[in-house]
């Protein structure tokens, strides 16, 4: 094991540290004919060319946010309402945009009319960047901007800016065009779960998106519903909880809406799920979240202080009527935070979302502030925990290992299994290779859908670590 502490470690009471060779090698075995050039042969240095990898890849992963964060930023140009009355760009305006399909004379027009509408949102984007006021997103926009060597508030610049962003819109547009047909070729397979495998690491070469939503948490309390009820989580047994990569609801490709503040769900949900099923300890659940976006971990640093000084953590719970959600997962909605918190006054919804629905949450103090932020590269990196069976009970991982290739899936597997306690579960809805070796295996899974939309649901795997595996 390297002992060399990483940099940040500092917030948490574990050690954060990177994986050993040694703790790799059942991974490496396994992918030893599609290992990175670097990895092979290894020789009498392997351990030497191993610890430079190891680091050489956590820093090309973590480079990977900031193409997540643009993303994200082109989201709330083209749908926030916060810094704008135009009104938000539809999937309609989106094809018109494609000049591929500027076919005819009305599809040019619309293409036109698209052209228009983009510059006039950039426009008062770019306005609002210069004062952004209490907005949140603006802040961290404009930060971004900065880091790319703009100055929002000089108009000079402002020409600059507007050609930064077409060209993200364009290079967004071709990623989401070169996914689609990646989902296509995963659908062509005859085998669901070769499907679900090739899904699994669908956005392997994406950057690393900051958002999050609520659907995966129903999905989750689906799952932990049906484990309890085979007798493999029993009543009052999860003290600990990792959550992997829980995200802010900044502007997600979906729905994007940003009249709220910034949000984490995740660790609330989880905490929230376990106490509605009884499977929270008497004493109450931790929860320690794992992420390498800067502003995830000071966004929940944040909330856990503001909490220990005795203040609330406001949810905000968007609802779209226009998409027919199950009865399940409605009324999942309608009693999110009830374990948790009391119903809060919800945050107005503004015009041009007229007719959507919308509920608050208000979650207490005392369990916001037993959530824990660590920066950790699940890839490369663990915590060492102070003894194996001090490790977490469950694991959370939703929409995150889709961001890395197989062999990457194994490390960060290594490293999730030597972070969970003898018997412990990982909940995904990625498919992850099982490698021998590891003492971590899959022990079923459960399909939640969501509403009446194609493919709208997810595939909950639940891998168990071996109650026996104590010296791992």
């Amino acid at each position: 094991m390297l002992t060399l502490l990483l940099a940040g470690a500092a917030s948490t009471r574990w050690p954060v540290v990177y994986l050993s060779l040694e703790e790799a090698r059942s991974v490496l075995e396994q992918f030893r004919e599609r290992l990175p050039a670097e990895l092979r042969p290894f020789g009498p240095d392997a351990a030497a060319s191993w610890e430079a990898w190891v680091r050489a890849r956590d820093a090309e992963i973590r480079a990977r946010v900031t193409a997540g964060e643009e993303e994200s930023l082109v989201n709330l140009v083209l749908f926030g309402t916060s810094f704008t009355n135009q009104r938000r760009v539809t999937p309609a305006d989106l094809l018109a945009g494609n000049p591929a399909g500027a076919t005819d004379e009305a599809a040019r027009e619309a293409g036109r009319q698209f052209g228009l509408l983009l510059r006039a949102r950039m426009d008062d984007f770019l306005r609002a960047l210069a004062q952004p006021g209490g907005n949140e997103r603006l802040a961290i926009a404009r930060r971004l901007l900065q880091a790319k060597g703009f100055d929002a508030t000089d108009a000079e610049t402002h020409d600059a800016i507007r050609q930064y962003l077409l060209a993200l819109f364009v290079r967004i547009s071709q990623q989401q065009a070169h996914y689609a047909e990646l989902l296509a070729t995963a659908r062509a397979f005859e085998d669901p779960t070769q499907q679900f495998i090739e899904r699994s690491q669908l956005f392997r070469d994406r950057g690393l998106s900051v958002d999050t939503s609520l659907v995966p948490n129903f999905a989750i309390q689906e799952s932990l519903k049906e484990l309890r009820e085979r007798g493999m989580l029993t009543r009052h047994s999860v003290r600990r909880v990792a959550i992997l990569g829980p995200g802010l609801d900044f502007a997600d490709k979906q729905t994007a809406y940003d009249f709220y503040p910034l949000q984490s769900l995740q660790p609330v949900a989880v905490v929230d799920s376990l106490r509605r099923l009884e499977l929270a300890a008497a004493g109450g659940v931790a929860v320690v979240t794992l992420d390498i976006n800067p502003q995830v971990n000071a966004h929940l640093a944040r909330a856990q202080q503001a909490a220990r000084r005795g203040q609330s953590y406001t949810l905000q719970l968007p609802r779209d009527p226009q998409v027919r959600w199950n009865p399940e997962f409605t009324a999942y909605w309608r009693s999110f935070g009830d374990q948790v918190g009391v119903p809060a006054t919800p945050a107005r919804v503004p015009p041009a979302l007229a007719g959507l629905q919308i509920r608050a949450v208000r979650v207490l103090p005392k369990f916001v502030a037993r959530i824990e932020p660590v920066d950790l590269n699940i890839v490369v990196q663990r915590l060492v925990l102070d003894a194996p069976r001090e490790g977490f009970d469950l694991i959370v991982a939703t929409n995150i290992l889709v961001y890395y290739d197989a062999f990457e899936q194994g490390l960060a597997l290594a490293n999730l299994t030597r972070m969970l306690r003898p018997g412990g579960l990982l909940l995904s809805n990625n498919a992850v290779p099982e490698v021998p070796g590891l003492g971590i295996r899959s022990v079923g899974y459960r399909t939640t859908v969501y509403s009446d939309r194609p493919d709208d649901g997810d595939h909950i795997v639940w891998y168990q670590k071996s109650a026996s595996d104590s010296g791992r």
